[in-house]
């Protein structure tokens, strides 16, 4: 059976795995395979786990980020054009009230 754990992720590389630092000051070893809704870790947040024994030792999965550490969503595409075209109009209306006034 699966026992439930908190802690902070001491690393994550970009090949998709790493280690856990579990509460308990134990590592579990973590793979991006097992993280839930496929988010990407980063060090220093605080996640949610179940361990497992494998062969090779202690492994975090179903690793789930904890509430409050969720991390931000970076801007859309479409987001950061709807920005610019804003801020181009401004600086448009801007420019006629300052040259054309």
């Amino acid at each position: 059976m699966a026992k439930k754990m908190t802690g902070i992720v001491a690393q994550f590389g970009t090949k998709g795995y790493g280690f856990i630092t579990g509460d308990d000051g134990e590592k579990y070893f973590v793979h991006q395979k097992n993280v839930y809704n496929k988010s990407r870790l980063r060090g220093d947040t605080r996640v949610a786990f179940k361990v497992e024994t494998s062969d090779k030792g202690l492994v975090a999965v179903n690793v789930k980020l904890e509430k409050g550490a969720e991390e931000k969503k970076p801007l859309t595409d479409s987001t950061i054009k709807l920005m610019f075209t804003f801020l181009l109009v401004m600086q448009i209306i801007t420019s006629y009230y300052a040259f054309f006034k």
